[in-house]
């Protein structure tokens, strides 16, 4: 059996704060050892049954951030920037030359636009006001799911806050497997569990989920993604790659092709996310 594994950070045990997630922040590399130990409780988990190989893709910011040495010597590790040259579906790569049995979400959090989120945002927090599939409001994992689902890997397991876990399940299924390893108490306060504790339901939870596998998420086709910026410059930068303007700020993409729809996405994404000249003005 092999495992995918995304990894972000906002959804790992004890984070609660932007000043965990970035390099310099007050306590960033104590969140570093508190995510790497989320993931390898998981990969552990996994291990117990059955898996045989297990690719652990870091998925937040840099994605830079997991720790190589003290992560599970069973993983591997993709890491390196969402660069659509390296990654063509940002926080997920490799989905193409290799085939996976089941996919864990390990730190996500709850999508741009909910309410009281714990540092909710959906890829970039700082172009994106929401990101729709089909229609819908999408987080990054029903995203990636929906990526997975294509390539027929099912979603085992999600962690991260309480929020996050009911918004997951309202995505992607009363029945899937999820670990609350704190509570939000808003955007930036939690309750959590010690790492300890945190790990050890995390452990059993990941066992239990691959012992009896959902099916993968099946968005059906064409597939259409729609993309609310803050601006509509940020818009007009995405535009330059394609896709249709909506509005002011809305950019929009649809094709029978899903992994060619997200391919643009992410693309435009990173077009957008160049610098702004405003010296110019």
């Amino acid at each position: 059996m092999r495992v995918y594994i995304s990894a972000d950070m906002e959804g790992a045990t004890g984070v609660c704060h932007r000043d965990h997630l970035m390099a310099g922040g007050q306590d960033y590399e104590a969140a570093r050892r508190w995510l790497t130990g989320d993931i390898n409780a998981a990969v552990e988990g996994a291990l117990a049954a059955g898996a045989t190989d297990i690719v652990v893709a870091d998925g937040h910011a840099t994605m830079r951030n997991v720790l190589l040495d003290q992560l599970h010597e069973a993983a591997r590790l993709l890491q390196g920037p969402a660069q659509p040259s390296n990654r063509e579906f940002g926080q997920l790569a490799a989905l193409e030359h290799d085939r996976f049995d089941a996919a864990f979400l390990i730190g996500h959090h709850t999508r741009a636009g909910t309410e009281g989120g714990l540092l909710a945002h959906t890829w970039v927090g700082s172009l994106v006001r929401e990101i729709r599939l089909q229609g819908e409001p999408a987080s990054e994992s029903r995203l990636n799911a929906a990526i997975w689902g294509h390539f027929g890997i099912p979603v085992a397991l999600a962690t991260g806050a309480d929020d996050y876990c009911r918004e997951v399940r309202d995505e992607l299924g009363a029945d899937l497997t999820v670990v609350a390893v704190k509570q939000a108490l808003g955007t930036s306060a939690v309750i959590t569990l010690t790492p300890p504790r945190a790990q050890a339901l995390i452990r059993e939870a990941a066992a239990a989920s691959l012992r009896s596998l959902r099916a993968p998420l099946d968005v059906g086709t064409p597939v259409r993604v729609e993309i609310d910026f803050w601006r509509d410059d940020m818009r007009a930068r995405a535009a330059t790659l394609g896709g249709e303007p909506i509005g002011r700020t809305t950019l929009t993409f649809e094709g029978d092709d899903l992994p060619a729809v997200f391919r643009s996405v992410w693309a435009a994404l990173a077009q957008a996310l160049r610098d702004d000249p405003s010296f110019l003005r």
